[in-house]
């Protein structure tokens, strides 16, 4: 097992696609986001990865487990810039 799986690009901005909440992060239609960093969480076996709301500075963070498909991202976030 790789505890590794970069899918996002750090300083790159991203859409939200549709409201949900992952942990304790709220996420919003239509949000743009900041991506930041992302980790992994041995206790949660989750990866988690760091944004920064381009609209309040506030940071959100998307949990995504071991066992989920990297793909899935698209279903939640769209690359604004390229």
């Amino acid at each position: 097992m790789s505890y590794e799986r970069h899918i996002f690009t750090a300083g790159r901005r991203y859409r939200v696609m549709r409201s949900f909440m992952s942990g304790a992060s709220t996420f919003f239609t239509n949000e743009i986001l900041v991506f930041r960093l992302d980790g992994y969480s041995y206790y949660d076996n989750s990866f988690v990865y760091e944004f920064t709301s381009q609209s309040d500075g506030q940071v959100k963070t998307w949990w995504l487990h071991e066992d989920d498909a990297a793909a899935s991202f698209e279903a939640f976030f769209e690359l604004i810039d390229a």
